[in-house]
């Protein structure tokens, strides 16, 4: 019986490390990201921007997410990572062919998606009921 109850806090004390290694890189890269992305959409929206500038800025973040959504993929629902990937293509698009308000719409679809992502991997009794 003591062994048992050893084994059954050791994992306990494993999953809850493990989830909290996992959600801290989770937060840092959806702040990351959507920094990056509010900074962009604020610059449209303001007008005061190079599209040069623009295409960099996007470009880089581009970079980064596709940096930083390999160790995603270890506990993230692919899909999920595929959306963000794909709305940031989108935006990089729109911003090529100068179609800002479509930027923007796909801007804000990727910050729902990230927040939703990062809101979906918390312990919280929404997600365990």
């Amino acid at each position: 019986m003591y062994k048992q109850v050893i084994t059954i806090v050791i994992i306990s004390i494993l999953i809850f490390s493990l989830n909290k290694i996992t959600q801290d890189y989770t937060d840092k890269t959806v702040e990351t990201i959507r920094e990056d992305l509010e900074s962009i959409r604020q610059d449209i929206m303001t007008g005061n921007f190079n599209n040069e500038d623009l295409k960099q800025n996007i470009n880089k973040t581009y970079e980064k997410w596709e940096e930083l959504d390999d160790k995603l993929a270890f506990y993230i629902e692919h899909n999920e990572i595929e959306k963000i990937k794909s709305s940031l293509i989108s935006v990089r698009s729109y911003i090529e062919v100068q179609e800002y308000s479509q930027a923007i719409e796909n801007i804000d679809k990727s910050i729902y998606v990230l927040e939703y992502i990062d809101e979906k991997e918390k312990i919280s009794l929404d997600n365990i009921f």
